[in-house]
C-alpha cells in the first residue's frame, strides 16, 4: 500500500508538472505500459520461476484484439477489455501447457519461439494490416494528460492486484514452485495448476499492456512486439528486481526510459552510455534495484530515526529504580506489596512488557531489565546462566530470599536456569511461551535477517507485531519497539545463539515447585507440543493452551495474564 500511495503521488505530480508537454507525457505513458507488462512477466518469472522470452507476444495479442474490434466494429476500449482478457488468458493457458514438461533453458526457448510465431502470424494477415500494421486507432481522450491518467490508473490498479497476489495463498504456492517443485508437491501443491495459473495471469497483464499501448500510441505494427521487446522486458525485471512488483517499474524506467530521455544530445554514444549505466547497476545491485534499495532502507536509512527516538523517547517510567549487581546497574520497576513475584522479560524486551500487569492485589511485582536490555548495563555475554546469576544477585540486593518467577520467551530459559540450579530460591514458575527446556535453535539462514533488526525499525515492528498478533494498540507496540532498540546490538545475534546452546533436559527433576506453562495457540514460534515436551521435564508441571493469543499473553490479554499469576502465586 505504501508503494502504491507513493507511486500515485509521484505519478500525479509528474502529470501536473508536465501537463502541457505532450511528448514527455507520451513517454511517461509508454513507461507505465511497459511497467505493466513487466509486472506480468515478474509474476511469471520472479514469483513462479517460469522463464519466458516471448512475453511481448501477449502484448501483441492484446493490442491487435482491441485495435481490430475498435476499427471494425467501433467498440470502445472498456468493452474491448473483456475479449482482450479472454484471448490472452486462453493463449497463456496454451503456452503454459508445454511448461508442465519443460523448465529452465528449454522453457525459455519454447516461449521465445511462441513470441516469434505470433509476430510472424500477425505479419502475414492482411486483415490485421500485415507488416504495415493498424493505424489511426482511437485514443482514450484527445488530451494527452488524460491518456496519461488512464495509464497511471491501470498501472496502480494492476500493481495493487500483484501485491495482493503475492500475499495470497496462491502467491505462496508460486514461491514454493519457484524454489522447489519437489518440495511443493510434497506439501500437496498442484504444480501443474500453479504454473498454468501463473502463465494465464502473466498473459492477461501483458494483454492489458498491449491494449493500452494501442490506444495510447495510435498505431501498431508486428515489430512493435518483437523479440527485442521480450528480451527488454526480461532485462527490466532482472535489473529492477525479480519478485518485486516495484522492480518492474524501476526496470522499465532504466531499460525503456533511458533511450527516450537520452536520445537527444548523445548521438552515437547513446548505446555505449546506456550499456555502461546498466553494467554499473548490475554491479552495485546484483539482486536488482528493488533489493538494493530495500537493503539501503533497512541497513542505513532508518538509523537516524532509531538514534533520535532512543534519545528523545525516555525509557524511564513511574516507579523506575536502579540497583547494583556485580558492579552493573540493573534497572527495574516495582508495584504493590506482599509475596514477591519476579517478572522476567524476553528477547529484545524490557520491564515495559509488564507495565500493564504490575498492579496485582496482595503481590509485590518486580520487573527488572535483564543485563544488555532496556536501561540495565551491558555485559560481555548473553548466556542464560549468566543472566540467571544476575537475577539471583538482583533478588539478594532487594532482600528477597525466594520468589514466584514469571518469565516470558527468552526469560523462560533464565527462569529455568534459576529454578533448576537454585530450587530453594524459586517457589513456583509461570512460563509464558518459554524457550524449550532443550533449547531453541535458530537456522543459520535467519541470522542475516536478525542482523537487519538492529538498524530497521520497520522490521522490528513487524517482528514484534507477529509476536503479539492479538494486540491492537499501535501506541503500545511503538513503545515496545523503542524499548527493543535499547538492547545491546551484539545481543541481537548472541541471544539466539545462547538459546541454541541452552539445554536443561534431565536437569529439572530437583525443582519440586509448581510449573505452569502457558502457550498461545496463535504463537508461531513456540508450539503446544514444545510446551508439553518442556513440561515433561518437571515433576509438577501443567500446560495451558490459550485461545485467541499469540506469543505474548501479558500485552495481548492482560486480564487473563493477571488471573494466571493470581492462580499460581495467590
Amino acid at each position: 500500500m505504501r508503494y502504491t500511495i507513493i507511486a500515485l503521488a509521484i505519478g500525479a505530480g509528474l502529470g501536473l508538472v508536465f501537463r502541457s508537454q505532450t511528448y514527455i507525457l507520451a513517454i511517461f505513458s509508454r513507461l507505465l505500459i511497459f511497467a505493466i507488462a513487466a509486472i506480468g512477466l515478474n509474476i511469471l518469472t520472479g514469483m513462479a520461476g517460469q522463464v519466458s522470452i516471448g512475453h511481448a507476444a501477449f502484448m501483441a495479442l492484446g493490442a491487435y484484439t482491441t485495435a481490430f474490434l475498435s476499427q471494425r466494429y467501433g467498440l470502445p476500449f472498456a468493452v474491448n477489455l473483456i475479449p482482450v482478457v479472454l484471448v490472452t488468458a486462453l493463449f497463456g493457458y496454451i503456452i503454459g501447457l508445454p511448461a508442465l514438461r519443460m523448465k529452465g533453458f528449454y522453457l525459455a526457448i519454447a516461449t521465445m519461439a511462441f513470441g516469434v510465431v505470433i509476430e510472424q502470424l500477425i505479419a502475414g494477415q492482411p486483415w490485421l494490416g500485415a507488416h504495415t500494421g493498424i493505424r489511426e486507432i482511437v485514443p482514450f481522450f484527445k488530451a494527452e494528460i488524460l491518456n496519461y491518467a488512464v495509464n497511471l490508473g491501470f498501472f496502480l490498479l494492476l500493481s495493487v492486484g500483484a501485491f495482493s497476489l503475492i500475499g495470497s495463498p496462491m502467491g505462496t504456492k508460486y514461491r514454493m514452485v519457484r524454489d522447489s517443485e519437489i518440495a511443493a508437491r510434497a506439501y500437496g501443491v498442484d504444480v501443474s495448476k500453479v504454473k498454468l495459473h501463473a502463465f494465464m495471469i502473466s498473459a492477461v497483464y501483458g494483454g492489458i499492456a498491449g491494449a493500452l499501448y494501442a490506444h495510447t500510441v495510435g498505431f501498431i505494427i508486428p515489430s512493435s512486439f518483437g523479440l527485442s521487446i521480450s528480451v527488454n522486458l526480461l532485462a527490466a525485471i532482472m535489473i529492477g528486481g525479480l519478485g518485486f512488483v516495484q522492480g518492474s517499474l524501476y526496470g522499465a524506467v532504466l531499460i525503456f526510459g533511458l533511450p527516450y530521455f537520452m536520445s537527444r544530445g548523445f548521438g552515437q554514444w547513446l548505446t555505449l552510455i546506456i550499456g555502461v549505466m546498466l553494467i554499473v547497476f548490475v554491479m552495485f545491485f546484483p539482486k536488482g534495484v528493488s533489493y538494493g534499495l530495500m537493503m539501503l532502507w533497512h541497513r542505513w536509512a532508518q538509523r537516524p530515526v532509531i538514534w533520535a527516538r532512543r534519545r528523545l523517547v525516555g525509557g524511564m517510567r513511574q516507579g523506575s529504580r536502579f540497583v547494583e549487581v556485580k558492579g552493573k546497574r540493573i534497572h527495574y520497576t516495582e508495584s504493590g506489596g506482599g509475596s514477591p513475584v519476579l517478572m522476567i522479560h524476553g528477547n529484545t524486551g524490557s520491564s515495559d512488557w509488564f507495565a500493564d500487569v504490575m498492579d496485582i492485589e496482595g503481590l509485590r511485582c518486580i520487573a527488572p531489565d535483564l543485563p544488555n536490555c532496556g536501561l540495565s548495563d551491558r555485559v560481555d555475554t548473553g548466556d542464560m546462566d549468566v543472566y540467571a546469576d544476575y537475577m539471583l544477585g538482583f533478588m539478594d540486593a532487594l532482600g528477597i530470599k525466594e520468589a514466584v518467577v514469571v518469565a516470558h520467551s527468552l526469560g523462560g530459559a533464565v527462569a529455568v536456569s534459576m529454578g533448576c540450579r537454585h530450587p530453594e530460591r524459586v517457589m513456583k514458575m509461570l512460563l509464558i511461551d518459554p524457550c524449550p527446556v532443550k533449547g531453541l535453535v535458530t537456522p543459520e539462514e535467519h541470522y542475516p535477517v536478525i542482523e537487519l533488526y538492529k538498524t530497521s525499525r520497520d522490521m522490528m515492528k513487524a517482528a514484534l507485531g507477529a509476536m503479539t498478533p492479538s494486540m491492537k494498540d499501535d501506541a503500545r507496540l511503538a513503545r515496545l519497539v523503542d524499548g527493543a532498540f535499547r538492547m545491546n546490538p551484539a545481543s541481537f545475534t548472541e541471544h539466539p545463539r545462547a538459546l541454541a546452546r541452552f539445554d536443561y533436559a534431565g536437569r529439572c527433576r530437583d525443582f519440586k515447585g509448581k510449573v505452569l506453562i502457558a502457550v498461545g495457540k496463535k504463537d508461531t514460534l513456540i508450539t503446544e507440543a514444545m510446551a508439553r515436551e518442556s513440561a515433561a521435564e518437571f515433576p509438577d508441571a501443567e500446560v495451558r493452551a490459550l485461545e485467541g493469543v499469540g506469543h505474548s499473553l501479558m500485552v495481548e490479554d492482560p486480564d487473563r495474564f493477571v488471573e494466571l499469576v493470581k492462580e499460581l502465586a495467590g
